[in-house]
């Protein structure tokens, strides 16, 4: 396991917790709605044998506290984070990964700031945007019912936990997860809902191939609106896809050596 090195970045109406591993160029992940830096943590101990990774909890999630706990969601008040936090760690343009609605914060940086990223790996974004009629209605209804149900399936994952040796506490655990459920259906996926990415801006800025962009999915899916999602975001931008090994959070599953290993060959390639 690679030495990680923690710190906390002061933000507009945030402060933000991150951590650093490993050494090379930096390599950063954004975590989608209700997870944190430690949904990382398995492929960030891999990936560190060849860069500098760094994860972070975003802003309402875990130990990034905001200062108006009722703060609206806006992708670009997160995207601008992941600006702050480079800017502080770098001044060379970094790779970055993003999952979910992370991948869709990722997505919003390069356009706002190209000269940060010198590669983007948005898996399965939410862009319901890129979605059919039938499928947009199908994912609208996935998302409410996720509204419904997500803290039952955190209560769920908590009581299959053995906190007998646990760090942290199963009690700061589960005010962490629940805090962070709270956070992504009553503000995150209003948030995404609204968002419409500006898909032509992202087009110019690759043509002087400064930038590239790489959509991914997982393999087990494929039937999914948020595969669906990354694979026409792809076709829009006449960019390759890439696939990975799992399904939408197939770093955190018993995959994530297999997917840092093709997180690695991606950026490599």
């Amino acid at each position: 396991m690679s030495i990680v090195k923690n710190g906390t970045l002061q933000v507009i109406g945030a402060s933000i917790y991150y951590e650093v591993r490993g050494s090379g160029p930096i390599l950063l992940l954004i975590h989608g709605g209700g997870g944190d830096a430690d949904k990382f943590h398995n492929i960030a101990d891999h990936l560190a044998k060849w860069y500098t990774v760094v994860t972070y909890d975003r802003r309402g999630h875990s130990r990034s506290n905001l200062v108006n706990k009722n703060e609206d969601y806006h992708v670009h008040t997160h995207s601008e984070d992941a600006h702050r936090l480079l800017a502080n760690l770098t001044k060379e343009p970094a790779y970055v990964f993003g999952s979910s609605s992370g991948a869709v914060i990722g997505l919003d940086l390069c356009i706002r700031h190209p000269e940060q990223v010198q590669l983007l790996i948005p898996h399965e974004p939410v862009l319901l945007q890129l979605l059919s009629e039938n499928e947009l209605k199908q994912a609208i209804n996935f998302l409410e019912d996720l509204k419904g149900n997500h803290q039952s399936e955190v209560m769920k994952l908590l009581s299959n936990i053995d906190d007998s040796n646990s760090e942290p506490s199963k009690d700061m655990l589960t005010e962490r997860l629940l805090g962070n459920s709270m956070y992504f259906t009553e503000y995150e996926i209003p948030g995404i809902l609204s968002y419409t990415l500006n898909i032509d801006a992202l087009k110019s800025l690759l043509k002087p191939a400064s930038i590239q962009v790489r959509p991914a999915g997982g393999s087990i899916s494929r039937e999914t609106f948020s595969y669906h999602c990354a694979f026409n975001l792809a076709e829009h931008l006449g960019t390759e896809f890439a696939e990975f090994p799992g399904h939408h959070v197939g770093y955190n599953t018993v995959h994530h050596k297999e997917f840092a290993e093709r997180l690695h060959d991606v950026i490599e390639n």
